[in-house]
């Protein structure tokens, strides 16, 4: 039962670790705090082209924000996923948290995708998530090579 909290806990911070990193080395742009003063009072139609302007700029920023957080995101996720395969001889515990923390990070980074404002952006990263998802599934998850785990003493 322990190996399995302790599983579920590595994937669990792996994709925090991802999430969190990509915040600390790629920030989301700032909200304006002009708007926040120009929308708390009265508007002159000059005051509201600026924060028409203002409220643009600053949306075009985080969806170009967002559709590249999805693409290292989700290359990170497969890169994770792969070393888990990759070490999945020394330590199945282990190895079977950074799988886990891949698949947890592989859904951030489509959830981020998905407000990204591109659905190509959306369908290429979804697309390259599903494509490692199967071939780590068929290298994991392989019946002939499952029943031979299983023969072993």
């Amino acid at each position: 039962m322990l190996k399995i909290v302790f599983t579920i806990f590595i994937g669990v911070m792996v994709a925090l670790f991802v999430g969190f990193g990509i915040e600390a080395f790629y920030p989301a742009p700032p909200y304006p705090n002009d708007l926040g003063i120009i929308y708390a009072k009265e508007m002159t139609e000059a005051q509201q082209a600026t924060a028409q302007a203002l409220q643009t700029a600053y949306d075009e920023a985080v969806k170009l924000h967002n559709q590249i957080t999805s693409i290292v995101v989700t290359a990170v996720a497969v890169i994770i996923m792969f070393v888990s395969m990759l070490l999945e001889k020394r330590n199945i515990t282990l190895t079977n948290g950074l799988l886990l923390g891949g698949l947890f990070t592989l859904i951030y980074g489509s959830g981020v995708g998905f407000n990204a404002g591109s659905a190509m952006i959306t369908f290429i990263t979804v697309g390259v998530g599903l494509a490692a998802v199967i071939v780590v599934g068929i290298r994991r998850f392989n019946p002939a090579r499952e029943a031979r785990q299983a023969a072993k003493p």
